[in-house]
């Protein structure tokens, strides 16, 4: 008598990777499907164009038809070929985690998104001047579908990425907030300057006044339609992750910077009026200064509130990136001022030269000198700064920079001498060849001196569980174990991460002493603490 069959084994679960045959496999398909649809969506927006607005279109003659032609009959099938391999394949979850995948439909997404965008308020442009732009048209159209399309790739359940599955939407809210504080600052900027000149009207883009404050809304409207629908609807404000932490501190930052060269640029202006009068060439850069000071001020008020809902290590980061950027403006302020102090003993400038130069300096040094007193707070110091990794790092990078910067103004500076010495300096002497080289050295010299002094401070305050170069701690346990997490970090200056435990029972207390006091005996790159029981602690050193 037969037996029964043997049950057929288990499938093997699908590989993330797929080894680097896969790879490469994956790189050339979809490249090649990147490279299928934007010729069609090119052919068929050139044909859309054609059929919209034949007579602005006609007068580019057969060429145009024939390549709009070819690439909409050719390259569509081809596209809608390779899109059938690619959804079939797609069925694997190793497909859909591949961080290819993910690439692929955040620079597909954002190509359409930017060509729809720009293209659509072009149009809308157009329409203000009175024209009609039938291509602008057509491929605010066609790459308007080509967005939805690849938008609902990644939301369907077959075929939405399981990697980074947020990046193409954080990538689009920014793009959103870009243009539309671009339009915001043109907008204002716009009403700045009629304000300040008056008259009929204000030409700009062969246009009045009140035409660029329309064209600039648009930019403006579109903008932050974008931005609130991938920012709120999309989920970009709440993503998690360290590329949305990393992000969210860039935004902060280029909004800091923004707004700081803005007012500096704002201060220097008034300074300007008050000493020589406020006279057309005077007031040229007044209008953009304050619109950009108004329009990053908000974005960075704004942007500052939602960083401090992340987690410690995102706000800490924040923190010392406007302090970099307000040290870098406070520094080069200083600089200027020293060039222009030079200059004046040196004579080689006439007064008003010299004096604009010193009023810049003068600007940049307290604009960018106050917002690093608020970022950095000097004030503050004790073992918790101390033993900061992130301040450890900033303090190295800001005096390794200097430090970089002033060799290399001393060799300008040798060199200089030098050539001066030879009898091929400038006939002003040599105070004046070298006066813009000291003014660097002067200012990266305070720079070092001031962090070099902070670091050495903070490695004497520093506990001594700091010092001992616990790279990363690993918690694991079951329940929240934040508020543990943040005393680890605190006292140790190490990274740590939580790793959620199976057995729920398997819980580390909230008192972090015992875990402390393990950590002192431990020095290693990452350190496993385990619950034991009876609220023991067990602490285990790992490799590399």
């Amino acid at each position: 008598m037969t037996g029964a069959p043997a049950p057929a084994p288990a499938p093997a679960p699908a590989r993330a990777g797929g080894g680097a045959g896969a790879v490469v496999r994956r790189i050339i398909l979809l490249s090649l499907l990147f490279a299928l649809i934007t010729v069609a969506a090119i052919g068929i927006s050139g044909l859309l164009a054609r059929a919209i607005g034949f007579e602005q279109v006609i007068a580019e003659g057969e060429a145009s038809l024939a390549r709009s032609l070819a690439f909409a009959v050719i390259g569509t099938p081809l596209a809608a070929a390779l899109w059938w391999w690619q959804r079939r394949r797609l069925a694997e979850p190793a497909e859909r985690a591949s961080l290819v995948w993910t690439l692929y439909l955040t620079a597909m997404t954002l190509t359409a998104l930017v060509t729809a965008t720009v293209s659509l308020a072009l149009t809308a442009n157009g329409g203000i001047d009175g024209e009609w732009r039938p291509d602008d048209a057509a491929a605010a159209l066609v790459w308007g579908g080509v967005w939805v399309w690849h938008r609902r790739m990644r939301r369907h359940a077959r075929t939405a990425p399981t990697r980074l599955a947020d990046l193409p939407v954080q990538l689009s809210a920014v793009w959103g907030l870009v243009i539309g504080a671009l339009g915001a600052v043109a907008a204002i900027a716009a009403l700045i300057a009629r304000a300040l000149t008056g008259g009929a009207g204000l030409l700009a883009s062969g246009g009045l006044w009140w035409q660029t404050v329309l064209q600039s809304l648009v930019w403006l409207a579109l903008g932050a339609g974008i931005w609130w629908w991938h920012w709120h609807r999309e989920g970009a404000r709440g993503a998690p992750g360290l590329f949305a932490a990393v992000l969210l501190v860039i935004v902060v930052g280029a909004a800091a910077a923004t707004t700081l060269i803005a007012l500096a640029n704002t201060l220097h202006t008034v300074l300007r009026m008050l000493v020589s009068g406020a006279t057309a060439d005077v007031l040229a850069p007044l209008d953009m200064a304050v619109a950009a000071a108004a329009v990053g001020a908000v974005l960075w008020v704004y942007h500052a509130g939602v960083l401090g809902s992340r987690p410690d290590g995102a706000r800490q980061a924040g923190r010392l990136v406007v302090s970099a950027i307000a040290l870098i403006q406070a520094a080069s302020g200083f600089g200027v001022i020293v060039n222009a102090l030079l200059a004046s003993v040196a004579s080689s400038l006439v007064d008003d030269e010299s004096l604009n130069l010193l009023l810049g300096g003068i600007s940049a040094l307290l604009v960018g000198g106050a917002a690093w007193w608020a970022a950095w707070r000097p004030d503050r110091g004790g073992a918790a700064d101390a033993a900061d990794a992130g301040r450890r790092v900033y303090l190295v990078v800001i005096f390794g920079a200097s430090a970089i910067a002033a060799v290399v103004t001393l060799l300008l500076i040798g060199y200089r001498l030098f050539e001066f010495a030879l009898g091929e300096g400038e006939p002003g002497g040599l105070l004046e060849y070298i006066r813009a080289p000291l003014g660097v050295l002067s200012a990266t010299a305070v720079v070092f001196a001031y962090h070099f002094a902070i670091w050495r401070r903070d490695r004497a305050a520093a506990p001594r569980s700091a010092r001992r170069r616990i790279g990363r701690v690993i918690l694991v346990s079951g329940g929240d174990v934040s508020s543990l997490g943040v005393a680890v970090r605190s006292a140790t200056g190490a990274a740590v991460s939580v790793w959620p435990a199976a057995d729920g029972e398997a819980t580390l207390a909230a008192d972090p002493a015992p875990v402390l006091a393990a950590l002192e005996q431990v020095s290693a790159p990452r350190v496993l603490v385990l619950a034991e029981s009876a609220g023991g602690v067990r602490v285990v050193p790992l490799a590399d």
